[in-house]
C-alpha cells in the first residue's frame, strides 16, 4: 500500500489541526470533518465553515458563503501524527480561525445528508 504525504491544516496560530485527504478535511484523528470546494471549506452537512486560505480555514469578511448539499461522510482515515508547529507569520493571523465550525457531530452530518436525500 503507497504512502501519502500528509497535507496538515492549520489554526491560525500555527498548530497543525487537521489534515486534507483529496477534497476532504480530517481531525489528526482522522474522523471527517468536512470539505474543500474551491477556495471555500463547507461542513459535510454543506454548511459553509470558511476560506481555505495557506492551509487553514479562516473567517474573511471578502467571502461569498452559500450552502451546498450534504454529503456522505467518508471513511474515516487512519490518525497521522502532529506536524510541527508552523512559524507564525503575520499574513497567517490576517484573518480569524474558523477551523471550529468543522466540527460537527457525524451523526448531524448524517441525517442532513438523508434529509437531502429525500
Amino acid at each position: 500500500m503507497g504512502r501519502f504525504m500528509t497535507m496538515y491544516v492549520y489554526d491560525t496560530g500555527g498548530e497543525p489541526v487537521g489534515f486534507l485527504f483529496e477534497t476532504f478535511i480530517y481531525d489528526l484523528a482522522g474522523n471527517p470533518l468536512g470539505r474543500i470546494i474551491g477556495s471555500r471549506a463547507h461542513r459535510l452537512d454543506g454548511s459553509y465553515a470558511g476560506e481555505w486560505f495557506h492551509q487553514m480555514v479562516v473567517d474573511r469578511p471578502s467571502a461569498r458563503p452559500r450552502a451546498l448539499p450534504a454529503v456522505a461522510p467518508p471513511p474515516a482515515r487512519p490518525p497521522v501524527s502532529a506536524s510541527f508547529r508552523r512559524r507564525g507569520v503575520a499574513e497567517y493571523v490576517q484573518y480569524p480561525d474558523a477551523f471550529h465550525r468543522l466540527r460537527t457531530p457525524l451523526e448531524a452530518a448524517g441525517a442532513a445528508f438523508d434529509e437531502a436525500a429525500e
